[in-house]
């Protein structure tokens, strides 16, 4: 009697060394078949185990042998046909080693699609007939038989999904000589056009308009008009928790439809770009791809590593080096009361009126010299003042930068002594009804192009207290 594995061990043999079943599975998906020819997986076995030493090459040779496959049970059946032998694994086998790699998954098409809507509405007939009584075992086959289904589809449909997120990697290897022959970039694009198209008629089309809720077909309802009825069904004849479950593996699908939207969105926007823009996504892709390798490899079973190991990779791109060093990008967001609008259009209201007066604005008189100390004319001053008098102002928490916001671009050869004789002015002889408010607090502003600095004392302009003198009484 020959040695041979038991099924357990066989399938742990399996999963120690997944490359076999992964290239198997890969040309079998290439090949749109549902068997693995006998002599591709002896050649791939040989080729695998060339490099292990003698007792590991044994022992994965022996549990890969066909008659171990099929005496365990993983193999159900052996078809002779063209001179050759077909093996056909254990459906569950191959759909647990494509969980495990996500570029095995199989994008849904058209057919499997309708052939998961078709089997829900014979699901849906026979529920119109039924029972619905928990003694008669027509109905708990039925409604197995509809959790089951519904679970399947989901599962299928979420795995569809993960494989369309990793598109990015299947576009990059698809344009990847788009960098390295330029004189056939044309050519190339059309047969990468022809490609990308196919995919995306035959796989994700199919999944957006079959999670569409709005999509009507001409030979009955939809998925979720399917769903729904049945829903209806089980409210009415009072099995309200299998309806609250089929209601929520429905909210399950509509929220499939999104991500998959996102993914047609970037196919499309891919077949836009330029022969530099295709060099640019695989470099991105490529580096990415990288720093995937390094977060996988904080996936095993080993505690200790919870951190990328990015150093290396760092040092090589150039891309990290001096990024502490940099600050963060500040993002600007808009506010959601109402006041922060309302101050909003006050400042867009004044620059405005700004522009409108800009006729107005006097033609200073340029003075030699620059910086603090630099000579500035009376007559300068007096025009600077007189156009202040002029200036609409509203409650500010810096005065400094609001006059400076306002005067510069404004005022021909405006400069930071221009600034100073301006604060002066609204300090001695503010707006009437206002009053300026000094803090402890400093700030800086700086000058194109002589980036020239001026550090000041923050200024509040706030509506003022109007005092109210008591004059003596006369005995």
């Amino acid at each position: 009697m020959s040695k041979r594995f038991s099924t357990l061990d066989t399938t742990r043999l399996l999963f120690e060394h997944p490359k076999i079943l992964f290239r198997m599975i890969e040309r079998m998906d290439r090949n749109e078949a549902r068997y693995i020819r006998e002599s591709d997986l002896v050649a791939e076995v040989m080729d695998y185990t060339g490099n292990l030493g003698k007792a590991d090459r044994d022992r994965v040779r022996l549990a890969m042998n066909t008659d171990n496959l099929f005496r365990s049970g993983l193999i159900i059946d052996i078809i002779k046909a063209d001179g050759e032998r077909r093996l056909v694994f254990q459906d569950a086998l191959i759909n647990l080693m494509r969980a495990c790699n996500a570029s095995l998954y199989q994008e849904l098409t058209d057919a499997r699609l309708r052939g998961h809507l078709v089997t829900l509405r014979d699901v849906r007939n026979r529920l119109e007939i039924s029972s619905f009584s928990e003694a008669d075992p027509d109905y708990t086959e039925l409604r197995d038989d509809l959790n089951e289904r519904v679970s399947q589809l989901i599962g299928l449909l979420r795995q569809n999904v993960l494989r369309m997120q990793t598109i990015s990697a299947q576009l990059a290897d698809l344009s990847g000589d788009a960098s390295r022959a330029p004189e056939k970039y044309l050519e190339f694009r059309q047969n990468l056009f022809e490609q990308i198209v196919t995919l995306y008629d035959r796989h994700i089309k199919p999944t957006l308009v079959f999670l569409n809720p709005d999509t009507r077909l001409p030979d009955g309802s939809n998925l979720f008009e399917t769903l729904e009825a049945m829903v209806r069904l089980l409210e009415t004849n009072d099995n309200h928790s299998l309806a609250d479950q089929i209601f929520r593996s429905s909210l399950s699908l509509n929220a499939l439809y999104k991500p998959i939207q996102a993914v047609a969105q970037e196919v499309e926007h891919f077949l836009r770009k330029t022969r530099r823009g295709m060099a640019q996504y695989n470099a991105m892709e490529h580096f990415y791809g990288k720093l995937r390798a390094l977060k996988d490899e904080t996936e095993t079973l080993s505690l200790r590593r919870k951190w990328l190991e990015g150093g290396e990779f760092a040092r090589s791109t150039g891309f990290l080096v001096g990024l502490r060093a940099q600050q963060r990008p500040k993002h600007y967001a808009f506010g959601q009361s109402s006041s922060y609008y309302q101050l909003l259009f006050s400042e867009l209201d004044l620059r405005l009126s700004d522009l409108r007066r800009k006729a107005e604005v006097p033609v200073l008189q340029e003075v030699d010299g620059s910086g603090r100390h630099s000579r500035i004319d009376v007559q300068r001053i007096n025009q600077l003042y007189q156009w202040l008098e002029t200036l609409e102002l509203r409650p500010t928490a810096d005065l400094v930068r609001e006059l400076h916001g306002r005067l510069d671009g404004f005022i021909p050869g405006y400069r930071f002594p221009d600034l100073l004789a301006a604060l002066n002015r609204l300090v001695n002889s503010p707006p009437e009804g206002m009053q300026v408010v000094t803090t402890n607090r400093f700030r800086t502003l700086e000058q194109a192009p002589d980036s020239e600095q001026f550090v000041y004392r923050k200024r509040r302009l706030e509506p003022g207290v109007t005092d109210i003198k008591q004059e003596p009484s006369h005995a």
